[in-house]
């Protein structure tokens, strides 16, 4: 069992390894200069869309504090954000992400994690996930 899980496991990291570089372009339909998608990552999945976003900042970002050494938690300066997106119901959900410690995932990978679990959906009300919502609905109906 744990020989099987680990070939897969090489499986899956020599196909990531394979698959074509980022291809970041504005985020259409934002008005945000920061927020970049990924052409080449966005790729129906069933009834869903996936998608990667790229969100560059101007000054190095952190998630608080360590309550012992008061050193700063995951400083980063930009973020890739994996969306699955729900065109039907019109709602996203955060999948995984990357921070790094410089832009356009320059540098070292602060913080990175997946949800493994179901999709937790929501609806799309901030510029940005509506943003992705439509880049991701737009390619899926441009594929049928």
């Amino acid at each position: 069992m744990i020989k099987r899980t680990m070939c897969a496991v090489m499986a899956f990291a020599i196909t990531a390894s394979a698959n074509a570089a980022p291809e970041w372009v504005k985020l259409p339909n934002s008005v945000a200069d920061t927020s970049f998608v990924n052409r080449s990552s966005i790729e129906t999945q069933g009834e869903y869309v996936d998608i990667e976003i790229l969100r560059n900042y101007d000054e190095t970002v952190v998630l608080g504090n360590d309550p012992v050494s008061d050193a700063p938690m995951y400083a980063h300066r930009s973020v890739e954000l994996m969306y699955v997106v729900d065109c039907e119901s019109r709602k996203v959900a955060l999948k995984g992400w990357k921070m790094f410690e410089g832009n356009f995932g320059g540098g070292e990978v602060v913080w990175a994690d997946t949800n493994w679990g179901k999709p937790a959906f929501v609806r799309a009300s901030d510029e940005e996930s509506r943003a992705v919502m439509a880049s991701a609905c737009a390619t899926k109906l441009a594929t049928r």
